[in-house]
């Protein structure tokens, strides 16, 4: 975890002459201003463990700065600087097991006029990092990354806007307790446009991705390649109809990908290349009507899973495995309105027609819906009930109904504060052919003020979503919380888990919206995992603070590429005392994550470290 004591000593040190050079030179040079603060610290570590080879005893420098100014005047030039070194968990607040160091840089220029430009840029070393495991805090990795960002708008008055951006990121990431080790890239180019003209609202805009991603050490020592770009273009057109205040909007958009996947060390799969394109149309009216407004929506898709997987693409989520995308289209007309029969009392219902072209064969459905809203007042007050039914038909002849209810509720009791929500949904959908969905969730809190300044909260919320006709294929996730506050001290515990079908990405798993048996063989990946965790803090004296935290993360995936066990432990304390403008600090860290399906052990760590922080402002 730490670095030698030189290394750290002059990194400190060239933060330290960073900042007091600043000090040495006059707050205005000419037409320069700035400002200049920070915070420096002396660390004793005393560390043990196999996280970096890095063990025993070390004496270095630990800081972080902020440089703001502008040149000429704020809206001609302005710029910040904020550095930092030697920035981990037991020494500071960065929440990091390790000693991580970078800065963040941003610039303005013409702010305010009508030709604007801002340029950002991100550099981080030795940061800890998430291995994404869907609704839990996932395994922890090691990543140095950067980004650059530059943007220019010409914003003419009587003149359509016009805005220019370009975007790079990039780094590697390991993943402890294992030897897999992502190397990832993703550039971006943007322009877009806007315009004004008699009412009516006009934007469009175009968008070029590329992203790359290299995985080593996965299951049998595998080496997985992922490449992607993907073209992003778009037009809107919104605004008034001449029926009262009624309103209409067309939009198309045009979405293209390409995707690679080049495997070795693999018998089901070897290189791999997808592309397509996606168009999609959408036009909607709004009528209001006197009594019972109207809208009216269509929508036009011409490429349904390559939708999906040109999003996944454009998020930077590369799938490591290729998705299959066979020719389909699907256009769907869906018509609805509401009536006001009480005052608090709302009656709506809508019909929808879906047409639908997938692998051959074509798809007809017919649904209709009606929905109730009711809001109850004295006994029942705070209560709020929406519920509904759907009966949908297809050539082959009526589906099952399905239901809609959301029920939520909210009421003071004496010094009790109850939340509570309830929300179902049982429809079918046309992704894919036709799937009957459905979707379970609830929740809600309690709060109660034991005194005016003791407060117990609890908090719990449960998920779980699925395609009817296939069995075992849903997800599952709930969460529950409580916390007892007071103004000197606060406890909290937090208890999560979930588990269902994700897709392998280049951030990690993301859950699917289509079932996993349409999936191409070897792209779902099964995962189910949990985590439990407790925090403290507490101020017993003025000026002192005392911070700790126990948290522990148990996972286990099942694919051809990504078959685990999984856990991590970490116990973290902090302690710091203010005086004048020293802080004196002590902290402590246990961390433990392993990975089962390799053999090289887990990953342990336990430091201690002592340090004396000074705030002070350079100029």
């Amino acid at each position: 975890m730490r670095w030698g004591r030189k290394t750290r000593w002059f990194g400190g040190a060239a933060l330290l002459c960073a900042l007091s050079a600043g000090a040495a030179a006059q707050k205005t040079l000419g037409d320069l201003h700035a400002t200049a603060n920070g915070q420096l610290e002396t660390v004793y570590t005393d560390a043990y463990g196999n996280f970096d080879n890095t063990a025993g005893h070390s004496l270095g420098l630990a800081g972080r700065g902020t440089i703001t100014g502008d040149y000429y005047n704020p809206d001609f030039l302005s710029f910040s600087v904020l550095p930092y070194y030697g920035r981990s968990q037991d020494n500071s607040d960065s929440q990091s097991i390790t000693d991580s160091s970078g800065y963040n840089g941003s610039l303005n220029i013409f702010k305010g006029s009508h030709f604007p430009g801002v340029a950002n840029v991100q550099q981080n070393w030795n940061q800890s990092g998430n291995f994404g495991v869907p609704g839990i805090t996932g395994l922890t990795t090691v990543n140095n990354n950067h980004a650059f960002n530059v943007g220019w708008s010409a914003l003419l008055p009587g003149l359509p806007t016009l805005t220019v951006g370009f975007g790079e990121t990039g780094g590697s990431s390991a993943l402890l307790g294992s030897p897999e080790t992502t190397d990832s890239s993703m550039r971006n180019f943007n322009v877009s446009s806007t315009y004004s003209l008699d009412g009516y609202h006009m934007s469009g805009g175009f968008i070029h991705m590329m992203d790359n991603v290299d995985i080593s050490g996965l299951e049998n020592g595998e080496t997985d390649t992922a490449s992607g770009s993907s073209n992003q273009y778009r037009f809107l057109v919104q605004g008034p109809i001449p029926y009262r205040k009624s309103g209409m909007s067309v939009s198309f958009s045009r979405a293209t990908y390409d995707n690679n996947d080049l495997e070795n060390g693999t018998d089901y799969s070897t290189n791999q290349t997808t592309n397509g394109a996606t168009d999609t149309l959408n036009a909607n009216v709004n009528l209001l009507f006197p009594k019972a407004p109207v809208n009216v929506t269509t929508v036009y898709t011409d490429n349904i899973l390559g939708g999906i997987e040109e999003q996944l693409v454009s998020n930077g989520q590369v799938p490591l495995l290729t998705l299959n995308s066979p020719e389909s289209h699907s256009l769907s007309v869906q018509a609805s309105s509401y009536v006001n029969v009480l005052p608090r009392l709302m009656v709506g219902g809508f019909v929808e027609r879906t047409e639908e072209y997938f692998e051959g064969q074509n798809f007809g459905l017919t649904q209709v819906g009606l929905t109730v809203n009711y809001s109850f007042l004295r006994m029942l007050k705070g209560l709020t009930f929406y519920g509904g039914v759907n009966d949908a038909a297809t050539q082959q002849g009526n589906s099952q109904i399905g239901f809609i209810g959301n029920v939520t509720y909210n009421r003071y009791v004496g010094n009790w504060q109850l939340s509570g929500f309830f929300l179902y949904n049982q429809y079918t959908q046309t992704i894919l052919a036709i799937y009957t969905t459905s979707m379970l969730n609830y929740g809600g809190s309690v709060k109660r003020h034991i005194t005016p300044d003791l407060i117990w909260a609890n908090m719990a919320n449960v998920v779980k979503s699925g395609f009817n006709q296939v069995p075992g294929d849903t997800s599952h996730a709930e969460s529950f919380t409580t916390m007892l506050g007071w103004k000197k001290a606060s406890i909290s515990g937090i208890y999560s888990q979930s588990n269902g079908t994700a897709i392998l990405t280049s951030s990690g798993l993301v859950n699917t919206t289509v079932p996993a048996q349409v999936l191409p063989p070897g792209a779902a990946t099964i995962y189910n995992g949990r985590n439990y965790g407790v925090t403290i803090n507490t101020f017993p004296i003025r000026h002192l603070s005392i911070n700790g935290a126990w948290s522990k993360g148990l996972a286990n995936t099942n694919s051809p590429i990504l078959l685990t066990n999984s856990g991590s432990t970490n116990y973290y304390g902090f302690a710091g005392y203010e005086y004048r403008k020293l802080i004196f600090t002590a902290g402590a860290t246990k961390f433990n994550q392993y990975v089962s399906n390799f053999g090289n052990g887990p990953t342990m760590l336990t430091s201690f470290t002592f340090g004396v922080q000074r705030w002070f402002k350079a100029f």
